[in-house]
């Protein structure tokens, strides 16, 4: 999902939610500072008109802030309060519900955005059956309110990749508190198990991050060229992903090819694209 996008929307009616208090309040000034009855009735009129339109964006922006607060939340893997894993169907009808809440906001650049998530909603909803296909496995030799805990463990840790500061603290530190509590549930083998499913939902993630990344980064190219992309386009893509290097995570530094062949880079992926390619030789 473009969780992103959706942001940048929120960014938007907020950066407009101020810019007309601001103008609401410079109208009441120059209202204040108005003498004649003439110059009244103007100034008042054009203090109301900013007054109206402050309320509307205050209200447009509030609308979207909630409706987020409720979206990535409903997205988490596992249920906050009881740990159970989200059922792919489930998390469908939810983000469908909360995509006619954004629609209600009548913003042709915010439709189009809930219009493509719908259009890919079996996409971005196909790791939740790989939660719960995994979840069922593992639940064959853990009990699953103890399963439900290293769920939790697991989805703050994966939530604290994905911040820094306070918020990176704060699930690091949850993370740790389940895991205490799982722990002693799980016996001799909780290490061994521990690990078990840790690897497991982290698989899955990195799978369906794959997928993803893939699809944003080739979307826009299918799209600029209706669809037509040559392979060598699509081979110089794969090149660029491969080689350049991940500016956050638990890979931070790194670059796919180094984690997949253990070998170190010692340039840009420009210099060695450009190693790759055979020199030209006149005629």
């Amino acid at each position: 999902m473009n969780a992103r996008g959706l942001i940048q929307r929120q960014m938007i009616l907020e950066k407009q939610a101020y810019a007309a208090i601001a103008e609401e309040d410079e109208r009441l000034r120059i209202f204040n500072n108005a003498r004649s009855q003439e110059n009244i009735t103007k100034r008042l009129q054009q203090l109301d008109d900013a007054t109206q339109i402050c309320e509307q964006k205050m209200a447009q922006y509030q609308h979207l802030s909630d409706v987020l607060d409720l979206l990535f939340p409903s997205l988490y893997f596992f249920d906050l309060k009881t740990g159970q894993p989200r059922y792919q169907q489930q998390a469908k009808a939810d983000i469908f519900t909360l995509m006619d809440l954004l629609d209600e906001l009548s913003w042709p650049k915010l439709q189009t955005q809930t219009k493509k998530i719908r259009e890919h909603i079996d996409d971005i909803c196909s790791c939740y059956q790989q939660i719960e296909d995994i979840y069922q496995s593992l639940s064959k030799t853990i009990p699953e309110e103890t399963l439900n805990f290293i769920g939790l463990a697991w989805q703050h840790d994966h939530r604290s990749h994905q911040h820094k500061g306070e918020l990176k603290r704060y699930h690091q530190a949850e993370r740790d508190f389940w895991l205490e509590v799982a722990t002693p549930l799980l016996g001799e083998s909780a290490t061994l198990l521990l690990t078990q499913a840790f690897e497991q939902w982290d698989g899955m993630v990195r799978t369906s991050s794959l997928v993803e990344m893939v699809n944003s980064q080739i979307r826009p190219y299918l799209d600029s060229c209706k669809g037509q992309i040559t392979q060598s386009h699509l081979n110089l893509i794969m090149f660029y992903h491969n080689h350049h290097l991940y500016k956050s995570g638990k890979r931070k530094g790194k670059a796919p090819i180094e984690i997949l062949t253990g070998q170190t880079l010692n340039k840009h992926w420009l210099e060695l694209l450009f190693e790759n390619i055979p020199p030209l030789h006149s005629s």
